[in-house]
């Protein structure tokens, strides 16, 4: 996208201008995957804080009560059962268990850079409610960016669509930008084109069209991006408030079950004993 601004600032002698909305482009962007950070912090300690105590439970504390389930010949349920295996040979086979840990984060992290595994994840994240909204309004933003950006520097409307539509990451709205792309250069204005299209917002679309009316294209499709980036701002942090009690709950329904795990076959042998 800089290289483009570049390019054709260069052939028109507004180069100190393109340097300029290029600076301006990098910064939103960067603001961008800034609060997409901040947003999954929390999310992402309280996972590491609940996987630590889970393996604390399974590998030090579980143990502890095999002996007594033995002395009391108690019958283990087939969770406990699987803790007390688990927590067994991750205290034998260390290295093994490690080897299996680091190989299982690789291969997701290869997975996770694999465009096949890329486009299969966002194809299922696309269907869940709230996550499949934010993804789109998120790759919207980030093509809006492009164009606005692009626009402002004199590329031609066509190339700074075709720009947009590589850096959306979204399957759908990709197709929907090469699809208006086509019908602009068969003579649609870009408001028409994109009307087709269910993936732009209306508030998009006839920002857009005024734009093209009062020939402020340009000005308009910085304001249709920043009103993107606080939409995407917003459901952002209504995700994260929906995930944090979820985590909370999950973890406490965990740890709740080991806990059960241990004091049920004491019971259950207590009650045998009376």
């Amino acid at each position: 996208i800089i290289v483009d601004m570049i390019r054709v600032a260069e052939s028109g002698g507004r180069l100190d201008q393109a340097l300029a909305n290029g600076a301006s482009y990098m910064e939103r962007a960067a603001d961008l995957r800034r609060k997409i950070v901040n947003a999954m912090l929390y999310p992402t300690v309280m996972l590491c804080v609940s996987s630590s105590t889970i393996m604390v439970l399974v590998i030090f504390v579980m143990p502890r009560f095999a002996v007594v389930f033995k002395q009391m010949k108690a019958e283990l349920p087939l969770t406990t059962q699987v803790m007390l295996k688990t927590g067994d040979f991750i205290r034998s086979q260390p290295f093994v268990s490690a080897g299996i840990l680091v190989g299982l984060i690789v291969g997701a992290i290869a997975a996770l850079r694999n465009p096949v595994s890329q486009r299969a994840l966002s194809s299922i994240a696309a269907r869940l409610p709230l996550l499949g909204e934010l993804m789109k309004r998120l790759a919207l933003a980030r093509s809006l960016q492009s164009i606005s950006t692009l626009v402002a520097s004199n590329v031609p409307l066509l190339a700074a669509i075709d720009a947009g539509a590589r850096v959306a990451g979204h399957s759908q709205l990709e197709k929907a930008l090469q699809t208006a792309r086509d019908d602009i250069e068969r003579g649609s204005s870009m408001s028409e084109a994109l009307e087709k299209h269910s993936v732009f917002p209306k508030q998009v679309i006839q920002l857009v069209a005024v734009g093209e009316r009062t020939g402020r294209l340009p000005q308009l499709l910085s304001t249709v991006c920043a009103s993107m980036e606080v939409e995407v701002d917003g459901r952002l942090k209504a995700l994260v408030s929906i995930i944090e009690p979820l985590m909370i709950v999950g973890m406490g329904l965990i740890v709740g079950s080991i806990t059960m795990s241990i004091i049920g076959p004491i019971y259950s042998a207590v009650e045998n004993i009376r």
